[in-house]
């Protein structure tokens, strides 16, 4: 399956990368005390593979519940800036944690657009253990237009 994704084409599976610069905490990574969460093309949207560092525990052995919804809303933004190639604002982000969401153990965390009303997109993200594919926490949320923030051109993979 190819798509358009911020000005050129991609692929299923392949890596997409936010332009250069920022310090953001989830994805950027420049910023060294962040998560450098990585961004991969999914059939229904944008999926991040990631194992979270028991640095970032809640209770021992479980991912801070704030932490989750950075993931979440990461991967979310990420859905939203590789369909329509442009950088959202959060509006709105509801989380369910279903069960807990474990340290040091590989997860899949997925979003997709679900519907473009106009001013806002509504997009759901879900995170997974991976392998079982069991569902642990999952997010609905509004993502508005950042209209002052232009996108400069896509970058290639910045390791090469």
């Amino acid at each position: 399956m190819r798509e358009r994704s911020a000005g050129r084409e991609a692929e299923a599976g392949e890596e997409l990368f936010f332009p250069a610069g920022g310090h953001c905490f989830g994805c950027s990574r420049e910023n060294p005390a962040g998560l450098r969460l990585r961004f991969f093309r999914d059939p229904e949207g944008v999926r991040c593979d990631t194992v979270v560092a028991p640095t970032y525990q809640g209770a021992p052995d479980v991912v801070h519940g704030g932490i989750q919804a950075v993931l979440l809303d990461e991967t979310c933004c990420a859905a939203a800036y590789f369909s329509r190639g442009g950088f959202v604002v959060t509006g709105t982000l509801s989380l369910r944690y279903r069960r807990p969401c474990p340290t040091g153990q590989p997860l899949v965390v997925t979003a997709r657009i679900v519907a473009d009303e106009g001013r806002y997109l509504r997009i759901e993200g879900v995170i997974r253990k991976a392998g079982s594919g069991e569902v642990i926490t999952l997010a609905e949320g509004t993502f508005y237009p950042a209209l002052d923030r232009v996108p400069p051109p896509a970058v290639a993979d910045p390791a090469g």
